[in-house]
Formats: structure tokens, sequence, C-alpha cells
């Protein structure tokens, strides 16, 4: 009966893992898609900035 209880305990703990570092690769992910919309937006800024000056 132990040991079930110790098989059951590692797999919910593996189980917790897996989820926690799906949530954190997601959240990662996110925070890059953000930033990469916001230097891309800084990036036309300038670009139009520069041609306005021309």
């Amino acid at each position: 009966m132990k040991k079930y209880l110790v098989i059951a305990l590692l797999v919910i703990v593996a189980a917790v893992v897996a989820y926690l570092t799906f949530v954190i690769a997601a959240l990662k992910i996110v925070i890059g898609a953000i930033l990469l919309g916001v230097s891309a937006i800084a990036l036309l800024a300038v670009w139009i900035m520069w041609k306005i000056e021309d």
C-alpha cells in the first residue's frame, strides 16, 4: 500500500512540475510576443520620423 502511495505522490509531483513548466513557457512566449510587437511599433515610428525628416 505504501509503495503505491509513493508512486502516486511522484506522479502528482511530476504532473505539477510539467504543468508549471508549461505555464512558465506560455508566459515567456506571451511576454516575448508583446515585446516583439512593441519593438516593431518603435521601429515603424522611427522609420516614419526618418521619412518625414527627408
